[in-house]
């Protein structure tokens, strides 16, 4: 840098009005290289200009990209790059069919300069005309039947036939990488004219994928992303193939077909139809006791309502669930009220943790009352908590009425504590090592 530009900067041009230096790659320069451009750039000579061109502006230091005017190239359209290799190649006089130039246009991803060197590299190995399958071959391209009958494999939900074209795969040298780019690039052109929103597709990937809708298609594109990006940052190609295809198959689903299933019970439910009497019963039915018919005229009864629930059955069975949801149930009050079940808190934090695990609450009620019940959790007084008595496992058994020794205190745990009650006593014995007993307060 200092050596070709710098040093040369100060001296005026003998032929035209400007010296222009133009540096391609402009983000791999060192940084004293970028050092000694900066003071150039600082104050430039009248008759000097740079062209600093990059595809990575946000590698090049901030103090020189705030010096410089700054111009972005859009990529060149696929059709674009096309029509202008055939021009090209015919100035040229060089023989390349349609789709061999459709094929290097996209290799090239929208850069002009890397089209044009794909074409001469395919014009000095091919021998008089440049074919799709020179271009396949040279460039690794996946064959246009072995991208087909990938999709079919995968769109049939047939595994086996999946694993024998991955083997073909694998026996040409094909990148995995390469074979998910491809069939991705097939599968869009056809989803985006399914939409109404591109041009038209090949004629042999539009009769393959005829049958298919857009919202299948859509669900395997997402899968074959999903598959690229796994296997950007895996460390094994092969396997991240595999894994990203078969999973597709395992989750595909017709869309249309459940669409087209919905239309239909709608319009038997519509008509009158029991729709919903053919859909298969998750669980057996729970037997319906015997009831003795009411006479005619007589008024109905009401419906009955919850089932006695046993407040300390209800929390041994939510400690069965979550220990810690039993223990703060152990320092509330619950009672039935109409068709549900009241649940008072004396602190907010019990509150808050009932409410976040209120679906075990409620299968607990449903198990003891026989249905499921309206759960109601509120902040209000409970039962004064327990006493609760701790004694370590090595001291002996303490003595009680006249043998009791004077002075004797016990330790009690208050609101604060793990609680009371058979769960909570097995929580302080889990804590603190010792024996729990739950006791009387001592009267004066």
């Amino acid at each position: 840098m200092r050596e070709v530009i710098i040093e040369t900067v100060a001296l005026a041009p003998t032929r035209d009005r400007y010296k222009i230096f133009i540096i391609d790659e402009t983000h791999m320069l060192s940084n004293s290289a970028f050092n000694a451009l900066l003071k150039t750039i600082e104050e430039p000579p009248p008759h000097v200009v740079f062209i600093l061109a990059t595809t990575e502006a946000h590698k090049v230091p901030a103090t020189i990209a705030s010096r410089c005017q700054r111009f972005k190239f859009r990529p060149v359209a696929v059709d674009m790059l096309s029509e202008y290799l055939a021009v090209i190649a015919k100035k040229e006089k060089v023989s390349a069919e349609p789709e061999a130039l459709d094929l290097l246009s996209r290799a090239a991803e929208g850069s002009l300069r890397d089209a044009v060197s794909l074409l001469d590299q395919c014009r000095s190995a091919s021998s008089g005309r440049i074919t799709s399958e020179t271009v396949r071959e040279m460039f690794g391209f996946v064959p246009q039947d072995m991208l087909i009958g990938v999709a079919g494999a995968l769109l049939a939900r047939d595994p086996k036939a999946l694993a024998g074209w991955l083997k073909k795969v694998y026996e040409e040298g094909i990148e995995p990488a390469q074979l998910l780019k491809d069939l991705r690039a097939a599968i869009e052109s056809v989803y985006l004219v399914k939409l109404g929103a591109g041009e038209p597709a090949d004629a042999l990937w539009t009769k393959a994928l005829a049958g298919e809708s857009a919202e299948g298609l859509g669900f395997l594109l997402r899968r074959l992303n999903r598959a690229l990006e796994e296997l950007r940052y895996g460390d094994s190609p092969r396997l991240a193939l595999e894994l990203g295809l078969f999973s597709a198959i395992e989750a595909a689903y017709d869309l249309g077909a459940w669409l087209a299933r919905l239309e239909a019970l709608e319009k038997r439910l519509a008509a009158g139809g029991g729709g919903l009497a053919s859909a298969p019963s998750l669980s057996a039915p729970r037997p319906v006791p015997q009831t003795i018919p009411a006479e005619a005229g007589a008024p109905e009864s009401p419906a009955p309502g919850p089932g006695p629930v046993s407040w300390p059955a209800l929390i041994e069975a939510v400690s069965k669930t979550k220990i810690t949801l039993g223990t703060a149930l152990e320092r509330a009050k619950g009672e039935a009220v109409g068709d549900g079940y009241r649940i008072s808190f004396p602190k907010a934090f019990d509150l808050d943790m009932a409410k976040r695990s209120s679906g075990v609450i409620e299968d607990a009620l449903a198990r003891l009352a026989g249905r499921r019940l309206v759960l109601d959790l509120a902040l209000g007084a409970a039962d004064d908590a327990p006493v609760v008595d701790i004694v370590d496992r090595s001291m002996p058994e303490p003595k009680t009425g006249a043998d009791a020794p004077p002075g004797t205190r016990w330790k009690e745990l208050g609101e604060g504590s793990t609680g009371g009650g058979v769960g909570g006593l097995k929580n302080a014995e889990g804590v603190f090592g010792g024996k729990a007993r739950i006791i009387k307060k001592h009267t004066t």
